[in-house]
C-alpha cells in the first residue's frame, strides 16, 4: 500500500509539473527515472572501435581493429585504460560547464548515472576496490564549494556498489588550469602535486573519475601516485574528452 501511495504521489507531481530534459527541455517519461531525453542521453555512449585500448582515443578511420595510438607508444602511461563517454563539445561542453562553473549540482545525478550505466560496459565495473575522484586543491574547493568529480564518483559508487575514497588522493599544490597551457607543458604542471594519504591500496584495482580528460596528464599523474601507493591497476572514467 505504501509503495502504491508513493507511486500515485509521483504520478500526480509529474502531472502537475511535466518532467523535461535538463539539457534540451524536451518532455520525458518521468522525472524520477531520468533527467535526460533519449536524444541527449545518446551523446554519452562512449568510444567505438577502432580505438586505442589504452587511452580510449578513437581513430578517424572506421576501418581496422583497435590498436595502441602513437602517443601511448611514445611515452610511459601509468593508467591502464581510460574511457570517456562523449566528446567535449557542443551540448556536452555546455552541460559540463553548468555543473562545474555555474553551481548546477543537480546535474551531477543524471550525468553520474549515465557514467555508471555506460561505464560498466567499457570497464570492469565489478572489479574495483574503490573509486577515487580527481581532487581539487583546497583553495579551488573553497572557491567553488564542491568538487564535481566527487559528486559524479558518488553516483557511480552507489550504482556499482563500490566505495568512494574521496579523501585519500589530495592535491597539495595549486596549479595553473591545464586548459590554459600548451600540451608540452601540462605534464610538468601537474608533476608532484598529488599525494595519497588513504588506506593501503596494495594489489588493488582502482577507478579514477574526473569530468573531462584533455591531454591526459592530470589523470596520468594521479595514476602514477596511486600505483606508487600499491595499486595494481588504475582505470580512468570521464564524462568527456577533448577532440
Amino acid at each position: 500500500m505504501l509503495a502504491q501511495g508513493i507511486q500515485l504521489l509521483y504520478s500526480f507531481i509529474d502531472f502537475l509539473f511535466p518532467p523535461r530534459c535538463i539539457l534540451c527541455g524536451a518532455g520525458i517519461a518521468s522525472s524520477r527515472l531520468e533527467a535526460l531525453c533519449s536524444h541527449c542521453a545518446g551523446y554519452f555512449t562512449g568510444p567505438v572501435s577502432p580505438m586505442c585500448p589504452r587511452c580510449g582515443m578513437t581513430f578517424p578511420s572506421r576501418e581496422g581493429a583497435d590498436h595502441v595510438c602513437s602517443r601511448c607508444l611514445q611515452q610511459d602511461v601509468f593508467f591502464d585504460a581510460a574511457r570517456a563517454l562523449a566528446r567535449y563539445e557542443g551540448a556536452v561542453r555546455m552541460m559540463i560547464h553548468r555543473l562545474k562553473y555555474r553551481g548546477q549540482t543537480i546535474l551531477a545525478k543524471p550525468l553520474g548515472t549515465v557514467m555508471a550505466d555506460h561505464g560498466r560496459y567499457l570497464l570492469p565495473a565489478d572489479g574495483y576496490k574503490c573509486i577515487v575522484p580527481v581532487p581539487l586543491h583546497s583553495t579551488r574547493l573553497r572557491e567553488r564549494g564542491y568538487n564535481q568529480s566527487v559528486l559524479l564518483a558518488r553516483c557511480i559508487g552507489r550504482r556499482w556498489k563500490v566505495p568512494v575514497e574521496y579523501r585519500g588522493l589530495r592535491k597539495i599544490r595549486s596549479t595553473v588550469p591545464q586548459a590554459m597551457l600548451p600540451v608540452k607543458d601540462r605534464v610538468k604542471n601537474v608533476r608532484g602535486v598529488f599525494c595519497w594519504t588513504g588506506a593501503s591500496l596494495q594489489g588493488a584495482h582502482v577507478l579514477l573519475v574526473d569530468d573531462v580528460m584533455t591531454s591526459g596528464s592530470t589523470v596520468d599523474e594521479c595514476a602514477r601516485v596511486l600505483k606508487r601507493s600499491g595499486a595494481l591497476r588504475v582505470d580512468v572514467l570521464t564524462l568527456a574528452r577533448t577532440p
